[in-house]
């Protein structure tokens, strides 16, 4: 590079950045860390404030480059925030920011995060800036600088007077400035610049003094946590006044104003994960969000209850909204279990730039289903199974079926051939006239699959499935399945994914119009089943009594979900609201709905049949 310039991205935990020879990633605070993060800078080397980053936040990062880096150009961002680097405008947020969901190939070119297009605007200015904003105007209301300080509901509106006292005596020809400043309304915020070496070095002289002067004089020995950031704070006003005298006493000072961008995730993700195990791996993969916690916990008890030492089961649950508590809860239940390895992936990422339909029973996480050949690369066959089930045997043996030369093993879906052979005009209208499989008899059901991922990587890629998930269906991923895969399928023992006599209704109503053969499968696999599977819109967790609904309890008594789930139903939010992967809606309405129809009543039946008759099951 032909000018010597350096855009510091401070960073207190490990997270994603921009990285390149432009683009300095800086750990702050690390002097009173717990670790050194690699691959940053850190702000402890060399003369350096680091042990006061409580206190002066960023701004350890801007002291140690002031005082260690020798540089053209010094700039400064955040992990979560960046200057929108190229030449186009785009729509913002209420509050001045372009909102962007990650740090990833498309955002780095989409806003020029390149060491070429910053290295082009510091050669074309000498001072570069976020966007002046008018706080008066925007969602805060605020009538001035001063006031909007007083707003903070955990700072003190006397250290902003301190502040401006201190340079009222230190630097008086600052001192219009300063007071104008604190009247006015306009403002750039967040300490993100990129200045010139003589105008930066200026800055931190005049800055870092008034700071120290105004630490002296204060005591903060009883401030809360955010109001020790009260030096972090003053420095963003401390910038504009200087930014504001600078420009007064150079008007030949070039400037240019660029956009926020802040990224809402930044937390590291590995794109895809490699086999945890060296050998005898069984690749098991489940997806649900952090509604569903409690229900995925008692699966995965049912599951751990029926592995054998002779494999390693490699099991990942795609996510996108677990907290961290559950996640450790939910790990902790493989301690001492040597052979059972439980990770967590985000597929926020992958699934950013799609429109996936969920509707009251089918969730958005059915979806993940499609991302498995991307985030187990390494695998050619990989089981899935939904949550909403309990495993009464060794998922080994499933997973060892021979699938070669098929898409996908799975079972036919009893339910659906009995709507079409009677039970439900809509789903027969809808076969016939819009879902066009060529023998719909075949159509399987999707909550237990084990892919072939070879060939479902032949046939089509992830963004390609995902694609045809996004145009309506009416039963959703399981019908883009069916679709794309039929006449490669290989048709299991109905035992492995037997879904149950759902409110006792069923089997009398819809499964007694299925073929012969069908039937008697079902009735075979229902005496002893090796999966079963809630599957429709009646759970155990909504009616202790469904059928099979003792296994379902009996596991997530032995998981730490159990008083969670039960506490969930004494509020009355779990009857239709918690669905197949998570998806939740108010408990308001099923209080309402539950004091007029209790469940169990003529009424709630007649308004169930209603229901499934409009959206099938």
């Amino acid at each position: 590079m032909g000018t010597n310039v350096k855009v510091l991205i401070s960073c207190h935990k490990e997270t994603d950045v921009v990285n390149t020879e432009c683009f300095m990633p800086v750990q702050v605070g690390t002097s009173l860390a717990q670790k050194e993060l690699p691959g940053m800078a850190h702000d402890n080397d060399g003369e350096n404030i680091s042990e006061l980053n409580p206190m002066y936040c960023e701004l350890t990062a801007q002291y140690w480059a002031w005082k260690n880096l020798d540089l053209d150009y010094y700039g400064f961002c955040h992990y979560r925030r960046y200057f929108n680097f190229s030449d186009r405008m785009f729509k913002e947020d209420s509050y001045g920011n372009i909102i962007e969901g990650y740090i990833d190939n498309r955002t780095i070119k989409k806003y020029a995060w390149n060491d070429q297009a910053v290295e082009a605007l510091v050669n074309d200015y000498d001072v570069i800036i976020t966007e002046r904003k008018d706080i008066s105007s925007s969602p805060w209301r605020f009538k001035n600088s001063f006031a909007h300080y007083k707003g903070a509901k955990l700072l003190h509106e006397k250290d902003y007077q301190m502040m401006l006292d201190i340079i009222d005596e230190k630097y008086p020809d600052y001192s219009k400035d300063a007071h104008d400043f604190a009247n006015g309304s306009v403002t750039c915020f967040c300490n993100m610049y990129i200045l010139r070496k003589d105008l930066f070095f200026s800055y931190c002289e005049w800055m870092f003094d008034i700071l120290d002067t105004f630490c002296a004089r204060t005591d903060m020995s009883h401030y809360s946590t955010e109001a020790r950031r009260t030096p972090g704070h003053l420095s963003e006003r401390l910038f504009n006044i200087y930014l504001n005298h600078l420009l007064a006493a150079r008007p030949e000072l070039r400037v240019k104003e660029l956009q926020c961008v802040l990224i809402t995730d930044t937390t590291p993700q590995e794109r895809e994960f490699r086999p945890a195990f060296a050998k005898n791996n069984i690749p098991v993969v489940f997806a649900a969000n952090n509604n569903f916690v409690p229900m995925f916990a008692a699966c995965f008890r049912s599951f751990l209850d029926h592995c054998s030492e002779e494999y390693n089961y490699d099991v990942v649950l795609i996510e996108r909204d677990i907290t961290a508590e559950n996640r450790a809860k939910l790990a902790a239940m493989t301690e001492g279990v040597d052979n059972v390895s439980l990770r967590f992936y985000d597929p926020g990422r992958i699934l950013q730039h799609f429109k996936l339909k969920a509707n009251a029973h089918i969730s958005v996480e059915t979806y993940f289903r499609f991302l498995i050949q991307s985030i187990l690369p390494d695998y050619d066959k990989v089981l899935y199974l939904d949550c909403d089930t309990i495993i009464n045997a060794d998922v080994a043996e499933l997973y060892n079926t021979d699938i070669e030369g098929y898409m996908l093993a799975a079972v036919r879906d009893v339910d659906f051939l009995g709507q079409i052979n009677g039970a439900n005009k809509k789903t027969l209208k809808y076969v016939t006239e819009e879902f066009h499989m060529q023998d719909p008899y075949n159509y399987f059901q999707a909550g237990v699959l084990l892919f072939n991922e070879k060939e479902m990587k032949k046939a089509h890629s992830v963004n390609e499935w995902l694609t045809f998930a996004s145009t309506p269906y009416m039963y959703n991923d399981q019908d883009v399945l069916n679709l794309y895969c039929e006449g490669h399928v290989k048709y299991l023992d109905m035992a492995w994914n037997l879904i149950t006599d759902c409110d006792h209704t069923r089997v009398k109503d819809v499964i007694i119009h299925a073929p012969d053969q069908v039937q008697k499968e079902y009735a075979s696999a229902h005496a002893n089943p090796k999966i079963i599977h809630y599957a429709g819109y009646m759970k155990p967790w909504h009616r202790p009594t469904e059928d099979y609904a003792e296994y379902f309890w009996s596991a997530l008594r032995r998981t730490d979900f159990y008083e969670v789930l039960l506490f969930k139903m004494s509020e009355g939010i779990t009857y239709w609201q918690i669905n197949d992967h998570g998806t939740q809606t108010g408990p308001a309405h099923l209080r309402v709905l539950n004091t007029l129809m209790p469940i169990g009543s003529n009424r709630r039946k007649t308004l169930d049949d209603i229901y499934i008759k409009m959206f099938g099951r």
